[in-house]
Formats: structure tokens, sequence, C-alpha cells
């Protein structure tokens, strides 16, 4: 029998190579699915995680929201109470600024030297007051150490005018100071 009329057995050849074919192509299908299958359930996954994630932190976030919530009244009170410390520094710093000039004044003119009418303008700190001294040689001590340079660097704005001279022969000079900003300080 001839060889080419043998259809066949080449017809079970080409079946064979074609089956072969078949299952090679089923093969390399089967790893791309395989491939794209663990691919799909890694993302699926891994969005699974993170999903949990973001509502674990929503969950955190809800609670420090409502932590905040119900902490406001207490921040608010304790910024109330901070502002009036504040305020307060700044009252007794200026009363305590006052004292300190006025005792200074009377100290520093001496025991002839009597200070009187004191006036205080708290939003200008601006401190009036008049000096009364009993004669002329105590005024003229007066107007010395008026021009001292210790009395000019603690109170470079020190002005002076005013001067009278009372029946008694007492004489009196009116002086204005601004005071400098008084600092609390820690003690240490």
């Amino acid at each position: 029998m001839p060889r080419n009329i043998n259809f066949v057995r080449e017809r079970q050849q080409k079946v064979a190579q074609v089956g072969v074919l078949d299952q090679r192509i089923l093969l390399v299908t089967i790893i791309v699915f395989a491939i794209l299958l663990l691919l799909s359930l890694g993302v699926a996954g891994t969005r699974w995680w993170f999903g949990g994630q973001v509502r674990t932190v929503m969950t955190q976030q809800k609670a420090q929201e409502s932590a905040i919530v119900q902490q406001q009244p207490i921040e608010e009170s304790y910024t109330v109470f901070a502002h009036k410390l504040r305020v307060l520094r700044d009252l007794f710093g200026n009363r305590k600024n006052k004292q300190n000039s006025i005792a200074f004044f009377s100290k520093y003119f001496g025991s002839e030297v009597i200070v009187s009418q004191i006036s205080y303008s708290s939003e200008d700190e601006v401190l009036t007051f008049v000096l009364d001294s009993k004669d002329i040689f105590v005024l003229n001590n007066v107007f010395e150490k008026l021009q001292s340079q210790e009395l000019r660097s603690l109170y470079p704005t020190l002005q002076y005018g005013g001067l009278s001279r009372a029946q008694t022969g007492r004489y009196s000079l009116k002086l204005t100071v601004s005071l400098p900003k008084y600092v609390l300080q820690k003690p240490s």
C-alpha cells in the first residue's frame, strides 16, 4: 500500500500532535488561570485587610472625637482660668510696680520730703505725685537728686514742674513718671 493512501494513520498522527499541542496549551492556560486566580485572591485579601485597618482607624477616630467633645468643657474652663490668671498677674504686676515706685521715691528723697497727692493712670502707666518739702534747703536737695544719673537711669521719662510755695513756707513740686513694665519673676 502506498504510503499517501493511508489517511487514517496520518490523521491519527496529526490528531496525536494536535492533542499534545492542546495539552501544552491547556497546561499554559491552567498556569495562567492559576496565577490570575492567586493574584485576584491576593488583591481581594489585601483589600479586605486594608478595609479592616480603615474600619479600625475610623473606630479609633470616633472614640478620640467623642473624648475631645467630652473634655471640651474642661478645656474651656482651663482657658478661662488661664486668662483670668494672666489678667490677675498683670493687675498685681502693675500694682506692685506702682507700690515699688512710690516706696522708692519716698526713700530716695528722704524723710524731710513728703510724697502726697498720688494719682495713677493704669492705661498709660503714669504715676503723678507731689513732693512737699519744709524749706528751700530741702527743696534744693530735691532738685539735685532729680538731676542725678541714678534717678534718670531708673525713670528716664521723669518730668517735674508746678513749683509752688504755701503760706506756711512749705514748697511743693509736682512729678510725673511713666512707670516701666513690671514683670513678675518666679522665686528661685
